[in-house]
């Protein structure tokens, strides 16, 4: 994996080009990471679904963690369908 700088894009944006098929970079701000730069192929659409289930997967297993570090993964079907309930009465 590389690493590069945003002030290196600044002064050479080619510098995006040199990921290849297969290889992703980093693209960083102060010494973060800010970005993900991937190498595409052929098919784009193919390369953004793959990336959003990515995300998704994440997103679910952050909220998994969250809910069972305030334990509520053990609350009851019944109290589940009830904060259902009261959510969709408050649209």
């Amino acid at each position: 994996m590389k690493f590069i700088t945003s002030r290196e894009i600044r002064s050479n944006p080619a510098r995006l080009w040199e990921v290849r098929e297969g290889d992703e970079a980093v693209i960083t701000v102060n010494g973060k990471p800010r970005a993900i730069v991937v190498a595409i192929g052929d098919d784009l659409e193919e390369t953004l679904a793959t990336v959003r289930r990515a995300k998704a997967a994440t997103a679910l297993e952050k909220i998994r963690l969250h809910s069972r570090e305030k334990g509520l993964d053990t609350l009851p079907q019944r109290e589940i369908d009830a904060e259902i309930r009261k959510v969709r009465a408050g649209r």
